[in-house]
């Protein structure tokens, strides 16, 4: 029922019939007593004016009832019947019940002046559901009896014409509009909460996943990536904002009917950007999607129950402006977006669909909330009492309060996620200290002097000393390791990198990374995962680096792209400092990190667009780089799938192709080819050799046939410090055990063989002697002695072994001194190396190898642990200690595979 201000009136109807339990069953009009003349004669009379009002209902006397019919019920529909008494009445309704429609019982009073006196009785079960069960039919009945009671004593005609008005209503409230005033807080605000758990959940993935790291070493600006989030969700709320208004009018909710759109639009986009940062400050402080998920659910439970108790009604809501509550608690809320929002909704459900009045228990309907109610306090008529008195209203202030609050949190929250995300340690161990923001230098000032490379060589070294002689105190006077024990090669590239005179593209100088055991103090038992790596690259050349798992190829390599910040030491790129010049070095930069850092929801076509824009690759390129880049490494028959679907070799040649975007002049590669097949391997390892021209490439591997074939120069680490620098050859030369020379011969001719052998190789150690095979280690001392022997066995000098050239020959290996190594390959097509010299030669085949750099390899790494290599580490105290910590945490990994 809706408001009538002016009700109209309307004319009383006649007496109207009767009806038994269900409409059409048996029932009786009328029973009275005592059955008289006199009493007849007013029946008589109600019956003949009923017939105007109402011509349907017929009123005709029945035969009388006697007390023998007490419980007898009436078979038809029945007029008018004569009864014993009023007590038969009230018996016979009660054993009958809802088949009487009306009883009356006369008392006559005959003395001047005559009295009529009646007592009636009436059903008003059919008219319980009515707003006066007591209205319309029994005042017609009574109208009736007056009436005739009127006509037979005054012979002029009476007619009682009666008209009923209704009082004016008050618009009652709807079932609608009691659940959006009082539950609409609680439901819009779990709207908003979808999309505050989403950016939660999101934001915090990235991290987990590295994505946000992979794209800063690709040039990402922090205040770029914060604003992408905080416009990409602006727009998602907004649509949300409009799409709540839109419905809420479609549905007819009053409080959006009767509500200035605007100022509902602007509400709900305030509060939803509240949240937005709100959860983007939160992020700033959450490592896990798991727990960020959490936090979310957790503060959708507590907002939820804040909404449906707080803003679900004006008492409560408004306590909080009340002199007896004290202020502290409203200042704290303030700072939660939805407690402002909470109270702007409830301000404006109590002008758009009025209030509850305690005295009519009604809805006095409200003027609507108008875009000027912003501005005005709330009145009093709109807000409860907290006195016994009734006369102490609450200070509510302006509507539009709540909008100054909802900016405030959105200001507050910006500002906190910006500055916690710059102290708070990521999953790399990087952080700014707490006032990083007086750092002239964070806003791209540079008032600090350019140091010259001498200058900068300099203070890399007086930072060295002081950290030995800390070292030195710490470990009771001593150092485990010093240069002085360094291999003369890293001795050279030591003084290479540390003079100012030596030009160089890049140099690494003195790069130290120590994971503490402690926080707040250092300890014996830190891990040094780099200790004073010292290194020279050239434009046009590969470094290949090599080490067991924990060596700190990976920790060296994150600190060089500024992953994780050094501990101590610094790299000049072009003449850019790794420490405070960073950014600008990422700008020469490409990446291929260990682990893919790929999106799930991108193709591969969309991770180049992605990547060649934070590198700004010109537009109009990128299309032709795409088709370039995937055709080189097999991707582009597969460009438009998701990444997710791609195997682990595909998404490594995937993370490869970003790294080289942008033209980069400085490239690190991680570990690029792990997981590939032999075929594709090849493929990229072409790539990677023509995409090296003019730039700086470090690759790390545990393939020692990737460092072989792509190295110009390979470093291999063992516990943080450089063991052996060079090129292949010189590796192998060095470190190596020397050529292997294998001989076939007839079982008989053995002895005299080796006796042959041995006489023209003094110092040759035979390895292994089965069946006329013959297996002869030449150790370096044996080197001069070689080519004769070669000769010897060619048939060139006159000790020939054959009478006959051989027909098939090949040598593995190579004697050449300097450049890359590439092994040389049968001639025709032979995989044995051995020479073949037909029938009756005293040797039947040969071939000859030099030591594998996977010989060497594991040589460095046997002199670098003596106590021996199981695959981890054991710290003093006997535990198994992390061979690595990555990035900052800790990852305990097998060594000796990959």
């Amino acid at each position: 029922m809706r408001s009538n201000y002016h009700p109209k009136p309307w004319a009383l109807p006649g007496i109207d019939p009767c009806q038994g339990r269900a409409p059409g069953d048996p029932c009786i009009q009328l029973l009275f007593t005592p059955d008289t003349p006199e009493v007849r004669q007013i029946l008589t009379t109600v019956s003949e004016q009923n017939k105007a009002r109402e011509p349907s209902v017929t009123l005709d006397f029945e035969s009388a009832f006697t007390n023998a019919d007490i419980t007898k019920a009436p078979t038809r529909k029945m007029g008018m019947v004569p009864v014993p008494n009023g007590q038969f009445i009230y018996n016979y309704t009660l054993n009958n019940p809802n088949s009487t429609r009306f009883g009356i019982e006369f008392s006559i009073v005959q003395g001047p002046p005559k009295n009529y006196v009646y007592q009636t009785w009436f059903n008003f079960t059919n008219s319980a559901n009515d707003t006066d069960p007591f209205g319309d039919s029994m005042l017609s009945f009574t109208r009736a009896i007056d009436e005739a009671i009127m006509l037979i004593t005054d012979s002029n005609t009476a007619s009682l014409n009666t008209a009923l008005k209704d009082f004016p209503l008050v618009p009652p409230t709807l079932a609608n509009d009691q659940v959006v005033s009082s539950l609409g807080p609680m439901f819009f605000f779990c709207s908003m909460m979808v999309i505050f758990i989403c950016v939660l959940n999101q934001i915090v993935t990235e991290k987990e996943l590295h994505l946000r790291h992979s794209m800063q070493m690709m040039g990402l600006k922090t205040l770029v990536y914060w604003f992408s989030w905080w416009i990409s969700n602006a727009l998602l709320v907004f649509i949300s904002a409009v799409v709540i208004c839109g419905f809420g009018i479609a549905f007819g909710f009053t409080v959006f009917k009767n509500s200035n759109f605007l100022a509902l639009l602007i509400t709900f986009f305030l509060f939803g950007m509240a949240m937005v940062t709100m959860a983007l400050w939160i992020t700033t402080m959450v490592k896990r999607s798991r727990t960020a998920i959490l936090i979310g659910i957790f503060l959708f439970i507590i907002g939820l129950l804040f909404e449906s108790i707080v803003f679900s009604n004006s008492y409560v809501g408004y306590i909080w402006y009340d002199e007896g509550t004290t202020s502290v608690a409203r200042y704290i809320l303030m700072f939660i977006p939805f407690f402002n929002f909470g109270k702007i909704f409830l301000d404006m459900s109590l002008f758009a669909t009025g209030r509850f009045d305690l005295l009519t228990e009604t809805y006095i309907p409200g003027p609507g909330f108008k875009w000027n109610d912003l501005y005005n306090p709330i009145p009093t008529d709109f807000t409860p009492t907290y006195d016994d008195k009734r006369t102490r209203h609450p200070d509510v202030p302006a509507p539009i309060q709540s909008w100054y609050l909802m900016l405030m949190n959105i200001a507050v929250f910006v500002v906190l996620a910006l500055y916690l995300d710059q102290v708070v340690a990521d999953d790399y161990g990087n952080r700014r200290h707490l006032l990083f923001f007086l750092d002239p230098s964070f806003y791209g000032l540079n008032i600090r002097k350019k140091l010259t490379i001498r200058e900068w060589i300099s203070a890399q070294q007086n930072d060295k000393t002081k950290r030995d002689a800390a070292r030195k105190k710490l470990n009771g006077g001593s150092l485990t390791e010093t240069e002085a024990d360094d291999d003369n090669d890293v001795k050279e590239e030591r003084e290479q990198a540390l003079s100012a005179d030596f030009e160089t593209q890049a140099r690494i100088c003195n790069l130290q990374k120590v994971f503490r055991e402690s926080q707040f103090r250092k300890s014996p038992l830190d891990k040094i995962a780099v200790k004073d790596l010292c290194l020279t690259l050239q434009e046009g050349k590969l470094l290949a680096l090599l080490g067991q798992n924990g060596a700190g190829k990976s920790t060296t390599m994150n600190m060089l792209s500024g992953l994780t910040q050094s501990t101590g030491g610094d790299a000049l790129f072009y003449g850019l400092s790794m420490n405070t010049e960073m950014p600008q070095i990422r700008s020469l930069m490409g990446v291929c990190p260990q682990h893919d850092i790929l999106f799930d929801d991108l193709t591969a076509k969309e991770h180049i667009e992605l990547y060649a824009g934070l590198k700004n690759v010109p537009k109009h390129d990128i299309p032709r780089l795409t088709e370039e880049r995937l055709k080189a490494v097999r991707l582009w028959a597969v460009k438009d799938r998701l990444s997710h679907t791609y195997s682990g070799g595909m998404k490594r040649r995937l993370s490869m192709v970003i790294s080289t975007l942008g033209d980069p002049k400085i490239i690190f590669l991680d570990e690029p080819t792990t997981g590939m097949d032999p075929t594709n391997r090849r493929h990229v390892w072409s790539f990677i050799e023509k995409f090296k021209q003019g730039r700086i490439i470090i690759l790390t591997t545990h393939s020692m046939e990737e460092a072989d074939i792509l190295g110009d120069r390979i470093c291999v680490m063992a516990h943080g410090r450089l063991r052996a620098i060079g090129n292949s050859i010189h590796l192998k030369n060095k470190f190596g055990a020397g050529y292997r020379i294998s001989l076939v011969t007839d079982p008989g001719n053995t002895e005299l063989v080796k006796s042959l052998i041995e006489s023209k190789v003094p110092g040759c150690i035979l390895k292994d002697s089965s069946a006329g095979a013959l297996l002869y280690q030449f150790p370096p001392s044996s080197m001069p002695y070689i080519p004769k022997l070669v000769q010897w066995l060619e048939g060139v000098d006159g000790g020939s072994a054959s009478a006959r050239t051989p027909t098939n020959r090949s040598t593995q290996g190579s004697a050449a001194n300097s450049g890359r190594n590439t092994p040389l390959q049968p001639t025709n097509g032979s995989s044995s190396g051995l020479s073949n010299y037909g029938d009756g030669a005293l040797i039947h085949g040969y071939g000859i190898s030099q030591t594998s750099l996977e010989e060497v390899f594991l040589k460095l790494i046997r002199d670098a642990n003596p106590d021996g290599y199981q695959g981890y580490e054991i710290s003093s105290k006997g535990k198994l200690k992390s061979d690595e910590k990555e990035g900052g945490h800790t990852q305990l990994r097998h060594r000796g595979t990959n």
